[in-house]
């Protein structure tokens, strides 16, 4: 059984007196314009500074500028909660400014590109995965028309669905989708120079190494600064970036491995992520206890408490990491990381909560046959295993098997296979069929890392009921419903 299960885990107000007149509101924020170049110089960079300004003022949030790329260092960045790089070219820092920048963001700060930000910084690759690509081109000047993909966010919520506007239309290295969250996309049908096809991104967002990044490859003209609806869309990246105002950006995301709901994960539970070009090869863990690195691939956890550590890791690949909630991880919004062999670091969030149960299935998609055993014992106290799932050639996956409840002197288990459960503070409850099934055992299986055990018996009133679902309840939590098959 233990062989099985190794493939299971490797297939996440006082009141007072006040004035007669209101006091100044308090800044929300204060974000540092930076807008070096060495390279190509955007004769619009004053007009970008002037209107962030404005939107500043406007906003309640501060704004300085600078072309002073000393000013990159650790006590200079902590008093920003975004970074503007307007219109940078080239290679703008130096090492140890680099080194600062990526601990500003790593302690969550924030990032906005415009537009030749992606013209910045070609041999830096974290810098790479922070503005999400690098530019390849252009055509001249042009009319086109922008395609809202994501209207709820800050960024764009104020834009209309198809947004006509002029401006320097950017191609770029490589298709930045499955990497970031793409916000609006570029109809190559409406103008000239488009090499990117029918898929071509233009703004986007994303967590990265812990903080926020947003992009937007318009503002090359010194009108673009002022177009109302340009100085919206910028002001919403700003916002995000400085946490003034939300957005669902993660281009990652967790789950249990077993219910893969996205909701919570649990401490010491067995979790997924899921993204894009998460690793260079696949790789499995080979030894006990579990690794931190596989295929030069870890993830980085930072909890409700600001703690970090590094994941245990079952299994990497370029689409999918198979983790262990590290133990001791504080519950409330977390952060996850993937460090990867190319320098670049995209996050996810996640809740840990005390609890999050789920329940394995036999074809690893979160619902049909459970994982798990029938323990059959007999009234001379011997006892055994039976299987709970067989394979069906033709249909190319696991079916249930039946389990034959046998004479009424048999008492037969239900064994069954999770995580997330075994913090539990109160009852672990199931019902199969809608019958209660009484629960003997729900907690750590013991031999596994992560892997929880939910033991019960089988009521002799299910006989003849056929498929049937399995509905477990944890501390009020429901897992996902999974199916056994009685005789």
């Amino acid at each position: 059984m233990k062989t099985c299960l190794q493939i299971i885990i490797i297939a996440f107000v006082a009141t007072c007196a006040v004035p007669s007149f209101p006091p100044p509101s308090q800044s929300q924020a204060r974000a540092l314009v930076f807008s070096k170049t060495a390279g190509f110089r955007h004769d619009s960079i004053p007009d970008g500074v002037g209107a962030i300004r404005q939107l500043g003022q406007q906003n309640n949030f501060d704004v300085d500028a600078t072309e002073d790329a000393s000013l990159f260092t650790d006590s200079n960045l902590s008093r920003y909660q975004t970074v503007i790089f307007l219109n940078t070219t080239g290679d703008a820092l130096d090492s140890e400014q680099q080194a600062a920048f990526e601990r500003y963001i790593r302690k969550g700060g924030g990032f906005v590109g415009v537009h030749s930000a992606t013209d910045t910084e070609y041999d830096w690759a974290w810098y790479g995965g922070l503005v999400g690509a690098y530019f390849q081109g252009h055509p001249a000047i042009q009319s086109a028309r922008v395609a809202i993909e994501d209207g709820s966010h800050p960024s764009t919520s104020a834009l209309p669905a198809e947004w006509r506007r002029a401006d320097e239309w950017y191609n770029f290295r490589s298709n930045p989708r499955g990497r970031v969250k793409v916000l609006a996309t570029l109809d190559e049908t409406t103008y000239n120079g488009g090499t990117m096809g029918a898929d071509h991104p233009i703004a986007w967002c994303q967590l990265y190494d812990g903080g926020r990044s947003w992009y937007t490859a318009g503002g090359h003209t010194r009108e673009s600064y002022a177009e109302p609806l340009f100085r919206q869309h910028l002001l919403g990246g700003i916002q995000f970036t400085a946490k003034i105002k939300d957005g669902a950006c993660s281009a990652l995301a967790a789950a249990s491995a077993a219910s893969f709901r996205t909701s919570a994960v649990a401490r010491e539970s067995i979790a997924s992520i899921f993204g894009s070009a998460l690793a260079t090869e696949i790789q499995a863990a080979a030894a006990i206890p579990l690794p931190t690195t596989l295929a030069n691939t870890s993830v980085r956890v930072r909890d409700g408490s600001g703690n970090e550590s590094l994941a245990p890791l079952f299994f990497v690949s370029p689409a999918q990491i198979n983790l262990l909630i590290p133990a001791g991880s504080a519950n409330g919004a977390s952060v996850f990381t993937v460090i990867k062999s190319d320098s670049t670091a995209p996050s996810g969030v996640t809740q840990i909560a005390p609890v999050a149960p789920g329940l394995f299935s036999a074809n690893a998609n979160g619902e049909g046959v459970a994982v798990g055993v029938a323990l059959r014992v007999k009234s001379n106290g011997s006892s055994s295993y039976e299987p709970i799932a067989q394979f069906d050639a033709s249909l190319n996956s696991l079916v249930s098997a039946p389990i034959d409840l046998g004479p009424p002197t048999d008492e037969v288990y239900l064994v069954l296979f999770g995580t997330g459960l075994r913090f539990r503070s109160g009852a672990a409850t199931l019902k199969i069929g809608q019958v209660d099934a009484p629960v003997l055992f729900a907690g750590a299986q013991g031999d596994f890392a992560g892997l929880d055990q939910l033991n019960a018996r089988l009521p002799r009133n299910l006989a003849g009921r056929g498929e049937l679902d399995l509905e477990l309840v944890v501390d009020g939590v429901a897992a996902n419903t999974t199916r056994v098959n009685i005789k």
